[in-house]
């Protein structure tokens, strides 16, 4: 049942009544998406125990009576699978990132050409609901199937992405709709994850459990929330898409990916040169961006020495932040541009990152940190909706589905690099520090590469005189069922432009 409050009154909630039931169907999924994100979080800290535990640098220990972080053995240079436990999130990230820089566009365009887009979505939400049911039954005796899922289990939510983002563009024929939507979206998502945090530390208190206890109690809460989340939209709201082209002779499924990247790249760099020049930088801002997490839970467990519960809270700021932050740079970028306020996002990240690690050397700097949480939670509230909002913009129509594969594969081509060489560094005795901060030079090539792509309102213009090839939602037509739709909008100068 859809609430019949207008969205005007409380943008933030999904079910207010917008006449596309696709846009609460996918603020829904996010939401879902969201509480994996956090779960994801406890259960990496959790891993990080284990390693050690299983290496011999740390004493095993859990419950209410054990200290967190549990004792540590000073100076231990043993391995686990041939790496440091300090390597794990790093090294599993890094495979992650691998596996999807080389099949993701192939998914994108397995939904292009037939019409398996709602089939591929719901059954990749129930796998993840399996996968995280499996991985509540974190023991120390079952850590390394544990962290076997935790990379099975990314791949397949960044499968579920892809087609969830294939919806996307589909919402709304409205630019300022698309723009609310996407804030909108992000909003929902990042207030998920601040009440999960909550709900899952009042568990953690009041059971007294350690990181391995507290991951537990994530996974057991996410499976219901998870399963409830994935269900109404992809049951009751996501409609079904035909293939939106055929597969050429002498091509298949398979082959037909690979070979319709390589064309549609070109036709992109000789036809829309600003959506491949908006790809290279989204390359490069989401390996900061999604490198981040797990660059950031090992630093702060190794370098800050935080507690699963000072980690949460260091998160739980971020998340904070980023709420408000969706709104206030929601309204900057209506003002400036898309294109504008994304470049100035990756300068806040670029900026932030390279100064976290001066100010966050050392146990005794975890205030420090929670300092740092805000200004990354204003980054995290700005760059997500605004990156969306601006490719959305940009892409011809008639592609949605392959163009938002392509956009998944360059968001994940070079996410394995940051944790490479986050990876070598610790290695190689490197001091952390070094590491953090080389996750910062990702975001000041994304600006460098953003700044090239010249005219952004002829940009526009040519991708709004495709429009007519793409497939709509039902309702589309101004989501809320009042705006005017983009083909009979007079596109305004830039600085007007409200994306």
């Amino acid at each position: 049942m859809v609430i019949a409050i207008s969205s005007k009154c409380c943008p933030c909630n999904p079910c207010c009544k917008w006449s596309n039931n696709e846009v609460t169907a996918w603020a829904l999924d996010a939401s879902a998406r969201g509480a994996m994100v956090i779960s994801g979080i406890f259960l990496g800290v959790a891993l990080l125990r284990t390693a050690k535990i299983a290496a011999g640098c740390e004493v095993a220990c859990e419950g209410a009576d054990c200290p967190d972080p549990a004792p540590e053995l000073a100076d231990c240079d043993e391995k686990v699978f041939g790496f440091k436990p300090s390597s794990l999130l790093a090294i599993m990230g890094m495979v992650v990132g691998l596996m999807a820089a080389i099949t993701m566009p192939v998914i994108g365009a397995i939904v292009d050409h037939t019409n398996y887009r709602w089939k591929i979505g719901a059954a990749s939400g129930f796998m993840l609901v399996l996968i995280n049911f499996f991985q509540s039954f974190l023991t120390q005796s079952t850590w390394a199937w544990v962290a076997f899922l935790q990379i099975v289990a990314p791949y397949i939510y960044l499968v579920h992405c892809v087609v969830q983002y294939a919806y996307l563009p589909e919402l709304t024929s409205d630019k300022d709709e698309l723009s609310d939507i996407t804030a909108q979206c992000n909003m929902w998502q990042f207030l998920t994850q601040v009440g999960y945090i909550i709900v899952v530390q009042i568990f953690a208190i009041a059971m007294g459990t350690g990181a391995i206890g507290t991951a537990r109690i994530s996974q057991i809460l996410l499976i219901g929330w998870s399963a409830f989340f994935f269900y109404v939209p992809w049951a009751e709201m996501f409609g079904h898409r035909p293939a939106l082209s055929s597969v050429p002779e002498g091509e298949t499924l398979l082959s037909v990916g690979f070979s319709r990247i390589k064309k549609t790249i070109g036709e992109m760099r000789t036809d829309f040169n600003a959506v491949f020049v908006c790809l290279c930088a989204v390359a490069f801002s989401e390996a900061g961006a999604n490198a981040f997490t797990t660059i950031a839970v090992t630093y702060c467990d190794e370098v800050l020495l935080m507690t699963a519960t000072e980690t949460s809270l260091l998160i739980l700021i971020c998340l904070v932040i980023a709420v408000p932050s969706s709104i206030i740079f929601a309204k900057l970028t209506k003002k400036i541009g898309a294109h504008k306020s994304f470049m100035l996002s990756l300068a806040w990240w670029a900026f932030v990152t390279f100064l976290a690690p001066v100010f966050m050397n050392g146990p005794t700097h975890k205030t420090n940190g929670y300092v740092f949480g805000i200004l990354w939670g204003m980054g995290f509230g700005w760059i997500y909706p605004t990156q969306r909002a601006l490719y959305c913009l940009l892409i011809p129509g008639g592609q949605e589905s392959e163009l938002m594969g392509i956009y998944i594969f360059a968001g994940q081509i070079l996410v394995w690099m940051p944790p490479a060489i986050f990876t070598l560094l610790n290695e190689a005795g490197v001091s952390m520090a070094w590491g953090l901060a080389s996750d910062a030079c990702f975001f000041l090539v994304a600006l460098g590469i953003a700044y090239s792509m010249g005219d952004f309102e002829l940009a526009m213009q040519k991708a709004k005189a495709t429009l007519d090839k793409r497939v709509m939602g039902a309702g589309a037509d101004g989501a809320l069922g009042s705006s005017e739709g983009l083909k009979d909008f007079e596109m305004p100068g830039q600085d007007q432009m409200t994306v």
